[in-house]
């Protein structure tokens, strides 16, 4: 399934996207409700205000002379009502269901309006009108705002910020209490074939402790049979040994020359195989990482390489220290090297350090891979018989041990056909 653009990655962005349109939904959904309540509640306060003023007037404007109605109007009614005696009526009424509403609800507030006529019209948000006094004569007013029914924004904004505070720290504790034992039980899933076996600490909600629980008894199942079959294959090795120096002892006394070299020969083959299935077995050794200098150790693999008369260069600094675990770093450059002496009778070796890793190149000039073919090396018990010489021995293992190892130790290995014949592979750290 492919994933939204806009979809975060990770549990807590997740969990606060959920949250907060949960909460926003929920949040403009509640400010609907309250905007169409309070619209009519806040009409009809307003209404009663107005006819309460209203009636005030009409009383007042009663017992006030006719000549002096205008002048006391204009004194007593400031913004935002404004009231003004007329003579004679100049409003025109409005035809709206809204100010039908008002009018009904004006009566309804002040019984002196019964039998009167009442005019109500709009002007943006203001509301104009008029009614007729007792004895015929017409009182205007203009209710500035009357008819605006929006609010500050400040409100709203105040809120949708406190929303978004509150669901972010939600969040973040809801990731930390859930992300944390899910970190642990991926580094440990991580872990598994690369290190030393550590159980998951049984941390966190129900759901994830049953998940850890499960994964510590997978990762104790598999343990139990890789160490069976691992024990079961060195018991088997241990008990060919004596049949194997049985056999040899009686190749000695094999006359053909031919034939006794032809039995010995095998016999050194059955043993490198049981050695190179149990290092494949046993990868998982238990070693410290400490810091080393990557250039001596290289240096040391390509002088005993010499000894051994291989003509095998180094190209590289003198000196390059590195945090890593050596002995299975060492397996790893000298399998490599021997397995480009083996197959090219010579090797050259170069290091190159580099910002933020390490490369380790060995190279020979042998007949090299089929470029089709090349990951297929490194699976266990492979020999492409069209590359390399079944006459060089080997139970197809070397280079399956090697990728095992450097997966454990962090890093990562390629091969590669080199330009006018041979094999390069390449070590990052």
């Amino acid at each position: 399934m492919r994933r939204l653009r806009f979809w975060p990655d990770r549990l807590g962005g997740q969990i606060a996207l959920l949250l907060f349109g949960a909460l926003l939904f929920e949040f403009l959904g509640s400010e609907w409700l309250f905007n169409r309540t309070e619209t009519g509640v806040l009409a009809s306060e307003r209404a009663s205000q107005l006819a309460q003023q209203m009636g005030v007037a009409d009383r007042l404007m009663a017992q006030v002379p006719a000549t002096e109605r205008a002048a006391a109007a204009a004194r007593i009614w400031r913004e935002p009502l404004v009231l003004a005696w007329q003579a004679d009526m100049s409003v025109k009424a409005g035809a709206d269901r809204k100010l039908a509403t008002i009018e009904r609800t004006l009566r309804a507030a002040q019984p002196v309006f019964e039998g009167r006529a009442i005019r109500l019209a709009t002007a943006g948000t203001s509301l104009v009108g008029a009614w007729q006094l007792g004895d015929g004569s017409w009182m205007t007013f203009r209710a500035t705002g009357y008819l605006d029914t929006s609010r500050s924004l400040h409100g709203h904004i105040g809120a949708v910020l406190m929303l978004l505070i509150c669901v972010t720290i939600l969040a973040l504790v809801l990731a930390q209490l859930l992300g944390r034992p899910l970190r642990k039980l991926a580094d440990a899933a991580d872990r598994v074939g690369r290190e030393d076996v550590t159980p998951v600490a049984e941390e966190g909600p129900r759901e994830v402790r049953r998940v850890a629980a499960a994964f510590n008894a997978m990762q104790a199942r598999l343990l139990e049979q890789v160490n069976e079959r691992i024990e079961s294959l060195a018991a088997v090795s241990h008990d060919l040994r004596t049949p194997i120096a049985r056999l040899r002892l009686r190749a000695a006394h094999v006359d053909n020359r031919e034939h006794r070299a032809a039995i010995e020969h095998d016999l050194q083959e059955m043993e490198a195989f049981i050695r190179s299935l149990l290092d494949f077995l046993r990868g998982a050794d238990p070693e410290e990482e400490r810091l080393i200098d990557l250039a001596s150790l290289i240096v040391t693999i390509v002088h005993d390489a010499q000894d051994m008369g291989s003509d095998v260069q180094y190209d590289g600094p003198a000196s390059l220290e590195l945090m890593t675990r050596p002995l299975k770093l060492h397996r790893v450059i000298d399998n490599l090297v021997q397995n480009a002496v083996r197959h090219a009778g010579k090797a050259e070796v170069r290091l190159s350090p580099g910002k933020d890793a390490v490369r380790i190149v060995i190279e020979d000039r042998g007949p090299g891979i089929p470029d089709d073919q090349i990951d297929l090396v490194f699976e266990p018990f492979r020999r492409l018989e069209g590359s390399r010489n079944r006459n060089t021995g080997g139970a197809g293992l070397g280079l399956a041990i090697v990728r095992r190892s450097v997966t454990r130790l962090g890093g990562n290995i390629r091969l590669e056909n080199r330009r006018g014949g041979g094999l390069r592979a390449t070590l990052t750290l």
